[in-house]
Order: C-alpha cells, then structure tokens, then sequence
C-alpha cells in the first residue's frame, strides 16, 4: 500500500525540481519533472500553472491559457495564476479580458508588482498613459529594483515630455544592469531630446550631444546587431555634419526591416566605382516621397558623370523623377532591360557610398515643371501681387504637423493671397479657420496614377513662396529651386541640422524653429515679420 505522506512528499520534490530545471533554462528537463507529476495527479494545479509559464514562455498563449484555466478551476483563485493569465490573453489580443484577470490578481494579493507591471504595459497599448504610469508606479514601489520596468517606465516618461525623470529611471536601470544594451540605447534617446531642446532654448551648444553619442555607441558594443542604435547615432552625426559617418550609420535601417528582407535586386550593389561600359546604374527609389525628393538630386549628377541612371520608383512618382536631366524613369522591374548589366543601390544609399559631406553635395534645382502644366495654372491663378503656398498636415511625426490657425498673421498681411497645396482630410481645415476666405483650394494632383506632383510643381513654379513643415511639397519646392519657409520642430528631424536657418539641401530654403517652449506661435510670428520684408 503506498503512503500517501510519502506520495505527496515525492511529488513535491518533482515539482521543485522542475522548478529547479526551469530556473536554470533547461526546459526539457522541467517538462519532464512536470510531466511526471500530472501524471500521477492530473489535477495537480501547480505542475497545470508550471507547464502554462512554459508554454506562454515558448509563445504558445493559447495553450497557457487552457492549462492556467485548468489549474484555476482545481483550487481557490491565486493571484500568480491570473497574472499569467492575464498575460497570456494579453498576448492573445483580449486586452479586456487581461485587465480583468490583472485586476483580480492584485485584489488578491496587492502586492504583486509583477501583476501591476503587465497592467501597465496594457494601459500603454491602450492609450492611456495616466492609468500606465499609475501601475508602473506601484510596481516600481514594491520592486524598486527591477530593470524591465525602470525600462519600461522611463520610456513612458520620455513620451510625456517628462524627460529628466526618464533618464534618472535609465541610469537606475543602467546602475543594476550595465549591460542591457537597450537602456543604453534609450539613455541615448532621451539624451539626445534633452540637448536638443537646451539647443533651440538658447542653452547648452551642440557638444551636449556627445553623451548620447556615446550612449549609442556603449549600446552598439554591448550588441552589434541593435541596429536600431547605429541609425539613431547616425542621425545625430548627421545633425551636427559630420556625414560620411552619420549616413554610413544610417544604412543599419535595411537591418530593421526584419529576416524576411529581401534586397529590390539581385544583381551587385554599387560600391561607388567608375562607370563601366554598357552597364545600368539602378537607383532604387525605396522610401517615402520626401526622401525621394530630397535624394533624387543625385541621380543626374550620376548621369552627368558618365553613369547609365535608371531610377526605379513608384508609379506615382514616375512622371516627376522623369524631369531629372539625363535619367531614366521606370516603374516595375520588370521593366528593366534584362540583357544588359547592372548594378543597383537604394536613392538613399548614394550619400553614403560617395561619402557625401555638406560641401560636395549637389544644390542646384533638379526637378522642373511641365510648360504645358505652367501655362495652364497660370491662367487659373491669375493676377495676384504675392502669393503662398501653405501646406500644414502630412508628416509621420505630430509635432511638425501645424494648426492651419498658426497662418493668420501671415494671411493678415495686406496684398497676400495664400494658395492651398495641402491634399487629403486637412484640406477640410480651411471651413474652420477666420482668414478662410484669404485661402484659394487649387484642383491639383486629381489622379495620383498618373500624375502626382506634377500639377503641384506646376503651381509652384507660380508663386512667390512656399511655407510649410516637413513634407513632400517643401521638399519639391525646394528641388524646383523655389523660395521656401520651413517650420521646423525644436527636436527636429536630422537633415536640418542645428542652429540653421538655410539647409545646405536646398538653398531658397530658409528654416524657423521652434524655441524651447515647442511653441508655433514665435515661428509663424518671425515668418510673418520676414514675408512682410519681402512684401517692401
């Protein structure tokens, strides 16, 4: 007959050394002890929760939560089982459901700061903020000493412009575990933000960006394949001119892109060399229009030195890059002659293969309007004595996106007419702004097919002045060598570099930042006082 106390004691030895395997990473071996367990007693809800953490640890979530649901239905709810649970609905796409198994976890047991922690992380994802910092808090007051969440807390405060409590959260999570290469990384993030607003507050110089460097740098020794570190010290590098560096660390962004990366050719990147005979130079044009505007300055430079250009771009881009002097536009690679040799590089990728620098970058306008096109916008412009092209809405980033409101004191100004180049929802803006009757919609740009751009150059070439924040349409402005006013963000994107205001990109281009207070008033205040001075 067998002794139940001894029974009982050798399942609680296999459970600890399951646990004991588990610890260690050796997941076969837990299993095993596991296995061995439920399989004298199906019912065991520890050996049911055990195997749940090793399944949601192996991302089968849905498992996890079948034997977490076993285990609970075995015994008295434990606050440890919902907190797995509500992790594993978590990571099933039932936020709802998490916070409520969450929630009853803590009220068992308010202790838990691991329970608070994923709760946080789903109020992240929910968008709100407030009720995330609140859980982080109390983790953070019942672990103080937990990196991941120092981590993850420090991250949330940087987003809510709370930047100095941030970074004491970093060097906390850094003083535990140096070499976390992440923290390091985000140190340099928040580091970087910091120095740039001292910079457009007046305080600080440029020199106050050499910390975040170096904590990039740390985050890149510590682990080579944080790709994401090098393209963001690359940024930095390029703000500050140092170039050939700055795009070198810039071309880690195709490693972000993920395993499944495959290169828009198969044939031999181009390492810069000589033109041979009879091969195509293919310059892929892989980004975002801004970007392929600003970087398609070098394909007829390319061409002019002897180079085969062909730039492989979207249909909708076509008919503009189709202007560059000496260049071939196509659409499909499919188009590409297949017969004859090539080499390809991404239209981005040019600066840093030529070790590009501000002083040997071309200038000169390389986009032009179609004489047709110009012709016919002039007769529907008409007379008028200075005209602007306003654009306020379209960037990837909300803080260089305008309120169509900052315009008034330039659509104040006497004799200005301002012409809408905004296309999309914003364009609905205008109803409700006080000065609408000073703004003119032009139909431009209808079929994006076959055309985009090409009716907007067109009525650029017609006006006195561009304003507007980072966009495709300064960007054309500026290739089309047109007088251009940029409002810029204090933590502003690297090709406007620092305490500038002309770009070496672009030179009718005159850039207003925001001061330390990220405010637009001051900016559209100095563009107004500097179109008055072009209205005398």
């Amino acid at each position: 007959m067998t002794d139940p106390t001894t029974d009982h004691k050798t399942m609680a030895q296999l459970l600890q050394q399951g646990l004991f395997h588990h610890r260690q990473g050796q997941i076969p071996q837990a299993m095993e002890r596991y296995g061995e367990v439920l399989q004298k007693d199906p019912k065991n809800a520890d050996a049911l929760y055990y195997v749940a953490v090793v399944a949601c640890q192996e991302g089968q979530f849905k498992q996890g939560v079948d034997l977490v649901r076993r285990a609970l239905s075995l015994v008295p709810p434990e606050a440890r089982m919902l907190n797995l649970l509500g992790q594993a609905l978590d990571r099933l796409g039932q936020p709802l459901e998490a916070v409520k198994a969450l929630d009853q976890a803590i009220a068992l047991d308010p202790k838990l700061a691991a329970a608070h922690a994923n709760r946080a992380n789903i109020m992240i994802d929910a968008g709100l903020p407030a009720e995330a910092l609140k859980s982080f808090d109390k983790a953070l007051e019942l672990a103080p000493d937990s990196p991941l969440e120092l981590i993850n807390r420090g991250g949330l405060l940087q987003s809510a412009g709370r930047r100095d409590d941030a970074l004491k959260d970093f060097d906390r999570a850094i003083a535990l575990s140096p070499d976390v290469a992440e923290v390091h990384a985000n140190r340099g993030s928040v580091l970087c933000e910091m120095a740039l607003l001292e910079l457009a507050g007046g305080r600080g110089d440029p020199a106050g960006l050499d910390e975040a460097v170096a904590s990039y740098t740390r985050a890149i020794k510590l682990k080579r394949s944080l790709h994401e570190a090098y393209v963001a010290r690359g940024r930095i590098k390029l703000m500050r001119g140092d170039w050939p560096p700055g795009f070198a660390d810039l071309e880690h962004r195709f490693e972000l892109t993920g395993p499944d990366y495959k290169p828009p050719l198969p044939d031999t990147r181009w390492d810069g060399t000589a033109p041979r005979a009879g091969e195509r130079l293919v310059l892929v044009a892989d980004q975002d229009f801004a970007d392929v505007i600003q970087f398609a300055r070098f394909a007829p430079m390319l061409a002019a030195q002897g180079h085969d250009v062909v730039v492989l771009a979207h249909k909708s881009m076509a008919p503009l890059l189709s202007t560059l002097k000496g260049v071939t536009v196509v659409s499909n690679v499919a188009d590409l002659e297949s017969k004859r040799p090539l080499r390809w590089l991404p239209l981005a990728s040019v600066p840093a293969v030529l070790m590009t620098t501000p002083e040997t970058l071309p200038r000169e306008p390389y986009l032009s309007a179609d004489p047709a096109r110009v012709a016919a916008f002039a007769d529907k412009l008409g007379e008028a004595p200075f005209r602007i092209g306003i654009v306020w809405d379209g960037t990837d980033n909300p803080h260089s996106n305008i309120p169509l409101t900052a315009f008034k004191d330039i659509a104040a100004l006497p004799g200005v007419e301002l012409i809408a180049l905004q296309k999309g929802q914003p364009v609905q803006d205008i109803r409700g702004v006080a000065f609408r009757d000073k703004i003119r919609t032009i139909d431009a740009d209808t079929n994006a097919d076959s055309d985009f751009f090409l009716d907007t150059a067109a009525v650029i070439s017609q006006l006195d002045l561009v304003i507007g924040p980072d966009t495709p349409v300064v960007h054309l402005a500026g290739a089309l060598g047109r007088p251009v006013f940029t409002a810029v963000p204090a933590i502003a994107d690297w090709r406007w570099m620092l305490q500038r205001d002309d770009s070496p990109w672009y030179p009718g281009l005159r850039v207003f930042r925001q001061d330390g207070t990220q405010s637009w008033g001051s900016v559209f205040a100095r563009m107004a006082a500097a179109v008055s001075e072009k209205l005398k």
